[in-house]
């Protein structure tokens, strides 16, 4: 295992955990993040788009089944899972809880620059998403 795919590992532990202000040991300052909704820049950025699920779910959990590694970049495919039990803040405003359990599939991709993660790029269906949250058929 290299150092790209055990970054990215540290990161769903911290996740997981929801010792989210820890990931600012494994994400650089100037991160950027890209995912369906647009790209964002910057710690703080990066930092409120993973609080707004942890919040929303805060027994949500990012479980990697597959990890193909190529020098500093590493994909993962795995599963985003937990409870819509609080508000979920949205680009469309904010979305009422539904108390629906999901698993929804991802890829995600992670650059990695001095053990710690310059890129990250999420791909997922945002209309599944929506579904399993129980806000859309």
């Amino acid at each position: 295992m290299g150092e790209a795919r055990s970054t990215a590992e540290r990161f769903y532990e911290v996740f997981n955990e929801g010792k989210l202000e820890a990931a600012c040991y494994i994400v650089t300052d100037d991160i950027e993040n890209t995912e369906p909704n647009g790209t964002i820049k910057g710690w703080d950025a990066f930092f409120q788009y993973i609080s707004t699920f942890k919040n929303a779910m805060p027994d949500a959990r990012i479980t990697p089944k597959r990890f193909v590694e190529s020098g500093n970049t590493v994909v993962t495919e795995g599963t985003f899972s937990g409870t819509f039990t609080n508000p979920l803040q949205s680009p469309q405003g904010e979305l009422p809880p539904t108390g629906k359990s999901f698993e929804l599939p991802f890829i995600e991709i992670n650059d990695v620059e001095g053990g710690r993660v310059k890129s990250h790029r999420v791909y997922y269906d945002q209309v599944s998403f929506m579904a399993a949250l129980g806000l859309q058929q």
